[in-house]
């Protein structure tokens, strides 16, 4: 069952400890969020039975930032006293219909079922981070020539001090780097570099590169943190490339192309460091229920 509301409200936005954004004295900014679809499914099941909110945010701060990278939930209760909250904090992306367009800002919020006869949310208020990427915060990294180095991890210090392992693939060069290993292994010779890329590609294919199509890239992205928000393959002039559809499992991740990439391009990366994070409190009342 679905239901479009128009609620709109006006949040006070409060720069977190780890945002460094906004000098310390520096006037409080407001943010306007309004709520989109609202949608639920109410049943005695536990199965597919939550609360869907479409939350939108316009203002200054919204069209300077890229995405909302994660919604944590303080309160939420609805007018008869159900806990709406969920125990984990939601991460989003622009995978995860969490994007900049005409100057709104959208992501969803799930939570749990209201009551069967409850009306409104009488509360929800929480935190959010605000992702605003820039060169020099460290947000945006820009990986030259990453089609001419196929099973080689990016070398890259910012990526490093996060834990984030990012490589491109083929067929081909995972098989000839799989056979360099096996034959270091049994020479015995560099045993620790061996070891190092032998934990790196294990289990990393479980199949998935059966098949191979001159217009997809395959990437393995190990994000420990949950850092990476997005990634861009785009020409040596920094131009995005014409994409159609793509999927991730796990650390593998597929993009197709319109047509095969260019041999000269370019990854960029958006990366969630302190510095391009922006933490906003907000809280809306009496939201109605369909």
């Amino acid at each position: 069952m679905r239901a479009i509301r128009s609620l709109y409200i006006c949040a006070v936005v409060v720069v977190s400890a780890c945002a460094t954004l906004v000098a310390s004295g520096a006037p409080l900014q407001t943010i306007n969020v309004s709520v989109g679809e609202v949608s639920d499914n109410r049943s005695t099941g536990s199965f597919g039975s939550e609360c869907k909110l479409e939350l939108k945010f316009t203002g200054d701060a919204a069209s300077d930032a890229a995405a909302v990278r994660q919604v944590r939930v303080k309160t939420a209760i609805d007018d008869l006293g159900r806990d709406l909250s969920r125990n984990d904090s939601q991460e989003t992306s622009h995978s995860f219909n969490s994007g900049q367009r005409n100057g709104v800002l959208k992501t969803e919020l799930r939570l749990r079922n209201p009551s069967r006869n409850a009306n409104t949310i009488k509360l929800l208020e929480g935190e959010i981070e605000l992702f605003s990427p820039t060169t020099a915060n460290g947000g945006v990294l820009t990986v030259k020539d990453i089609l001419k180095h196929p099973a080689e991890p990016v070398q890259n210090e910012a990526l490093k001090k996060y834990k984030v392992e990012v490589v491109y693939l083929t067929k081909e060069s995972y098989e000839a780097k799989k056979k360099q290993l096996q034959e270091q292994q049994n020479s015995g010779a560099d045993g620790k570099l061996g070891e190092a890329f032998g934990d790196l590609f294990k289990g990393m294919f479980g199949g998935t590169l059966a098949s191979d199509s001159k217009n997809s890239v395959k990437l393995y992205v190990k994000d420990p943190e949950k850092r990476v928000v997005d990634v861009e393959f785009q020409d040596a002039s920094g131009n995005a490339l014409k994409t159609g559809s793509s999927w991730t499992m796990g650390e593998m991740r597929q993009i197709e192309f319109k047509s095969a990439p260019p041999p000269d391009a370019q990854l960029q990366i958006h990366l969630a460091t302190p510095e391009a994070l922006r933490t906003f409190v907000f809280k809306a009342e009496k939201v109605p229920l369909p």
